[in-house]
């Protein structure tokens, strides 16, 4: 499915820009905040990272979205019946999830403490929303979306 696209290529550039791009904010991040030698040391773990943020994250909070859709819309639907009141807040969760999915990521893989991991998860959080703002192909590649 990931390649059904008529240009397979151009999603693969978005890809590997959007990467690079999320590398770089990562490493800035980890090398303003942590120490030159933790981020030179952490270069292929950051990759990952990166890698693992633009290409596996919107899946995952895809299968947590339909999931939290799927339970949000029975109690919708349980409130509609006694009094017409019902709605599905519960799929507003998801950007919660995928804040502490991105931070467990940072935490265990940088291995930095806590408090430097919610700098570094809350900015690339950030950086991801514009990215996938500016190129919403990458987030909906596969369905993913709300």
């Amino acid at each position: 499915m990931l390649f059904q696209d008529p240009e397979p290529l151009l999603f693969v550039l978005w890809l590997i820009l959007a990467t690079v791009v999320v590398t770089l904010i990562i490493y800035i991040v980890v090398l303003l905040l942590e120490s030159k030698t933790k981020a030179s040391d952490k270069k292929f773990l950051i990759i990952l990272l990166a890698f693992i943020v633009v290409l596996l994250l919107p899946v995952v909070l895809n299968a947590i979205g339909t999931v939290l859709s799927t339970i949000g819309g029975a109690l919708a639907e349980i409130r509609n019946a006694i009094d017409d009141g019902g709605q599905d807040f519960l799929i507003r969760l998801v950007p919660i999830f995928g804040f502490l999915i991105l931070l467990v990521l940072v935490k265990f893989l940088i291995d930095i403490p806590w408090d430097n991991s919610v700098w570094i998860s809350l900015l690339t959080l950030f950086i991801l929303y514009i990215i996938y703002c500016l190129i919403p192909e990458l987030y909906t590649f596969l369905g993913v979306g709300f």
